[in-house]
């Protein structure tokens, strides 16, 4: 049975990121203390490419913890397969690239690893910023990059529609004008695919705040094309009901003092998490599969399609992303990185 229990091998809080950034504003979701968009193109609408983005940290193949490769074992993602798709992006971040969906001009920020291999498929990561944020601020926040460096992974940053994405009730601008921001992620994945060699069994998505609500969202509405799906401080905020086409995991990373998405609001996270897992066909009580400082995470057992349905609850942890220890809106936890802790789980999981 694949579930969380990679985490019991330790991935703690020295990540090898680089520098921490809190990314955020005051806004309270996660956006830029300046409001400035992301960084520019060349002014006419050709993506630009700014190299390996430093500020997100040194790449790394290794556990944080053991130096062990957390990319390999029994669990870890299959051989890579040839690919035929010419490359189109260097290593690097590549700004504000256009695509077009359904008439409306949206963007989005693609970071090629150096560990990118042009000639074998790739996973792909969506990663959402929370209300008010950007592309450039999730990356900083979320220290993504670096992560994506140890496990070979494409990570695509969308722009939402007024700094915001329509994940049902919640948020901004894209919510009261039913951006349809579930139709942009598939658009988004197929213009990466178009041009860089991307595993259409690898793809995921996760998010911070309004970012990890679109990322449920999408487990209810795309799971045709995401592999996995992973939230941060966000939450489940469908008026309809959610119905997977297939079982999907779903990793949860929440404070219970989180002031802005809280932890007992509505839907009250552990309740949410009982659903996916009752979703899933997941069986028995959760287990504890790490329990270190002040983070616990618990697992679902047996899940059908061998999926993974876990929630790690940070104790008088904020509106964070937990490994960050910048964070404004509260106490971050750097009792283990969820970014690596999603990547790791992303690894493991594959699109029927």
């Amino acid at each position: 049975m694949r579930n969380i229990r990679w985490i019991v091998a330790g991935l703690v809080s020295a990540c090898g990121c680089g520098e921490a950034s809190n990314g955020l504003g005051t806004d309270g979701m996660g956006a830029s203390s300046t409001g400035a968009p992301p960084a520019s193109s060349d002014g006419g609408g050709t993506p630009t490419s700014e190299g390996v983005d430093s500020g997100d940290g040194a790449a790394t193949s290794a556990d944080p913890a053991t130096g062990a490769d957390s990319s390999a074992g029994d669990d870890g993602p299959p051989p890579p397969m040839a690919c035929d798709t010419a490359s189109l992006f260097e290593p690097g971040t590549h700004t504000r690239i256009a695509v077009d969906v359904d008439g409306v001009s949206r963007t989005y920020d693609l970071f090629v690893p150096t560990s990118y291999d042009p000639m074998a498929l790739a996973p792909l990561v969506l990663n959402f910023h929370g209300l008010l944020g950007s592309p450039s601020q999730q990356a900083s926040f979320s220290q993504f990059n670096g992560i994506a460096e140890g496990h070979s992974m494409l990570v695509a940053y969308p722009a939402g529609i007024g700094n915001s994405f329509n994940a049902g009730v919640c948020c901004g601008q894209a919510s009261s004008s039913g951006v349809d921001d579930v139709g942009f992620a598939r658009a988004l994945v197929a213009d990466v695919a178009s041009k860089m060699c991307v595993d259409p069994r690898r793809v995921y998505a996760t998010g911070m705040s309004n970012g990890g609500h679109m990322a449920h969202r999408l487990a209810c509405e795309a799971a045709d094309m995401f592999a996995a799906t992973a939230s941060v401080a966000g939450v489940l905020s469908l008026i309809t009901p959610c119905t997977p086409s297939r079982p999907v995991s779903m990793l949860q990373f929440h404070g219970t003092a989180d002031t802005i998405v809280g932890y007992n609001s509505v839907p009250p996270v552990m309740p949410m998490m009982e659903a996916w897992a009752a979703r899933n066909g997941c069986s028995g009580q959760p287990e504890t599969t790490f329990d270190q400082g002040d983070i616990q995470c618990q697992t679902w057992p047996s899940c059908n399609g061998e999926v993974e349905v876990s929630l790690c609850t940070i104790d008088g942890g904020g509106h964070c992303w937990p490994g960050n220890e910048s964070c404004v809106f509260g106490h971050s936890s750097t009792e283990l990185h969820a970014s690596e802790a999603i990547a790791t789980m992303f690894d493991t999981q594959l699109l029927p």
